[in-house]
């Protein structure tokens, strides 16, 4: 499947004299997974059978990797030393992965983002925020990054996090007060505050969510009513959430088992005062991980394994709607989509 090149895309491919019929991400599939030898795998469609997990094919095998980042059909790569690639193919053949292009090789970049248009974002570790404006490496300079937000003080915020969709680009800003948002405004620090004292966000395909200390979940809805956020959930138990066609949450089943974690969606319906009936239960494994939400579905580690939600919801206890894609000791993590990103003054960079 032919990946969606944007225009500016398109540009930066002729100009690295690479034909945008030959730009594909090797299956057009969503979901990536690391390995503790650095390599990147990309999901071919084909589940685990038989005991055998065929479903994966290799983009790189470069131990220097230290994160990737996937949004709008386009991977990332960032390196130890701060350089950023772009993945345009083709996939890896004979242990040689020739199908990247380098962004940046700053050596003060700490994290990579993408937004659910494939635009690449890059923080640096002050804390300023850049986006890449369509101009790649070329003799060693990279010039073709943006800045969007200066430096951030260090000693007063514990940590800056980003997402970015189609339409909003949201900065967080955790104090000790609690997370404040602010989204920008289209011009170099121009950021409005939206929100102020949440534990955490996730913005979506199309839109933007809280998590309040309560355990509140709230999605933003600017317009056209003034009052800017509806509340969806409003569970003491709840302590994440994940974004991206849809919304997830994690819940502790604290009324059983302090140590039970049950995985529920979001179907539509917000709350109606403290009554919150828009939420279906679709896991609840003894190993269930965080939901890794990706464009049409939401995928899971448990331990080493990976699996991936065919849409059926639980019944009563049982919960029979995932399905295993791999199950390999060397995987590290998983990305199926735009992430919030960013780094924490409580554990700073280290590459």
């Amino acid at each position: 499947m032919t990946m969606k090149i944007s225009q500016w895309q398109r540009i930066a491919l002729l100009a690295a004299g690479i034909s945008t019929s030959m730009a594909s991400m090797a299956w057009g599939q969503e979901l990536y997974q690391t390995h503790s030898d650095g390599s990147i795998w990309e999901y071919t469609g084909t589940p685990c059978g038989m005991g055998s997990c065929p479903g994966w094919i290799e983009l790189d095998n470069n131990p220097n990797m230290f994160m990737i980042a996937a949004g709008g059909g386009a991977l990332y790569e960032m390196h130890g030393d701060g350089s950023i690639w772009w993945y345009v193919g083709p996939a890896c053949s004979e242990g040689f992965c020739p199908g990247w292009v380098e962004l940046d090789n700053n050596q003060l970049d700490a994290a990579i983002g993408a937004g659910s248009n494939g635009y690449p974002y890059e923080l640096h570790q002050d804390g300023s925020l850049w986006v890449w404006n369509g101009v790649i490496c070329t003799g060693g300079s990279c010039p073709g990054w943006t800045e969007l937000s200066g430096p951030q003080p260090v000693q007063d915020p514990e940590g800056f996090f980003f997402g970015a969709n189609a339409s909003l680009l949201i900065f967080g800003n955790i104090a000790a007060s609690g997370e404040n948002l602010y989204r920008f405004g289209g011009a170099y620090n121009n950021w409005g505050q939206i929100d102020t004292n949440v534990y955490s966000f996730a913005v979506g395909a199309s839109t933007l969510y809280d998590f309040r200390q309560t355990g509140a979940i709230r999605q933003y809805t600017p317009s056209p009513i003034a009052y800017a956020w509806q509340t969806i959930d409003d569970n003491q138990d709840t302590y994440s959430i994940a974004a991206g066609g849809g919304l997830y949450q994690q819940r502790r089943d604290s009324s059983t088992d302090p140590t039970a974690v049950s995985i529920w969606q979001y179907t539509g319906t917000p709350c109606n005062g403290r009554t919150c009936p828009g939420w279906v239960k679709i896991d609840d494994h003894p190993f269930t991980g965080a939901p890794v939400a990706g464009s049409s579905t939401v995928y899971q580690m448990r331990g080493h394994a990976i699996f991936q939600y065919n849409g059926t919801p639980c019944s009563g206890s049982v919960c029979s709607g995932w399905e295993p894609l791999d199950n390999n000791p060397n995987t590290t993590s998983i990305v199926a989509g735009p992430v919030t990103f960013g780094f924490s003054q409580d554990a700073p960079v280290t590459r």
